[in-house]
């Protein structure tokens, strides 16, 4: 595994394991949880180590119960989550602590990585990311980010912050790559994070031609390209053979026409 740095010195895996639809029923987003863990123990055994969920995705007990039944410690399993933002107000200090307090509880006294999931106003995301500030100083969180920020957004931030965001989660695969978006994180030492990377794909009959040179699948191809380009990836599979692919890429190296192919 590779590890990416963050502005603050905690290192985080560039491939995780997207968890949005696990320990549900039928794996539905919006499904009942079941609280299987199965999936999850394999992505363990499959060398994942970095889990991103969220408040929202209702799963954080999974998250956590699946830590348990691998027989893992705590600490050997960095979990993200998220905090969301939606119908909140600039009266709603309470309620972000509440839903702030139940992420650390639920994960046995801190969160690895809490990013605020979706963007509001200015002032509420500063709010917010305030309340991020005041528990990754009290050491409840490892580092602390945002997801789907754009450089607008992000700027009202960091003029206003005392901590720098560390992460951005945003959208990047072929059909809306943000190359703008990611450059300027990563000028600014926010590190890019891909989600949904692997859907949707336009260019997989290019993807699989470049594999091919390598043994290796077009998602193995798209998963890389993005590491190379310095993007943590989060794809996510409820297959443990998928499972497996996904996050064995770290044997091969794509050429700069390869990355041309990919970029066309």
């Amino acid at each position: 595994m590779q590890y990416l740095t963050l502005n603050n010195g905690f290192k985080v895996p560039v491939v995780g394991m997207g968890a949005n639809t696990f320990g549900k029923v039928n794996h539905d987003f919006y499904g009942v949880l079941d609280y299987d863990t199965k999936e999850l123990i394999w992505a363990y055994e499959n060398g994942y180590s970095l889990i991103d969920t969220a408040i929202v995705y209702r799963n954080e007990t999974v998250i956590a119960k699946s830590i348990k039944d691998a027989h893992l410690n705590r600490t050997d399993v960095i979990v993200t989550s998220k905090i969301p933002t939606k119908e909140l107000t600039l009266e709603d200090d309470a309620k972000i602590e509440k839903m702030i307090q139940s992420s650390i509880d639920i994960f046995g006294g801190y969160v690895d990585i809490y990013l605020i999931h979706h963007p509001s106003t200015h002032e509420i995301n500063l709010r917010v990311w305030k309340a991020l500030e005041s528990h990754y100083l009290k050491g409840h969180f490892k580092a602390i980010g945002v997801s789907n920020f754009s450089k607008e957004q992000l700027d009202y931030i960091m003029k206003h912050a005392n901590v720098k965001p560390m992460m951005n989660q945003i959208e990047s695969n072929p059909a809306n790559w943000q190359h703008e978006l990611v450059s300027y994180c990563k000028a600014h030492e926010i590190v890019p994070v891909a989600w949904g990377p692997l859907d949707p794909v336009p260019n997989k009959d290019i993807l699989t031609t470049i594999g091919n040179q390598y043994g290796k699948t077009w998602a193995q191809v798209l998963l890389r390209y993005q590491v190379q380009k310095g993007v943590i990836v989060i794809p996510k599979s409820h297959n443990k053979l998928r499972q497996f692919e996904n996050i064995n890429i770290f044997d091969f190296t794509l050429s700069l026409e390869d990355i041309r192919k990919i970029e066309e």
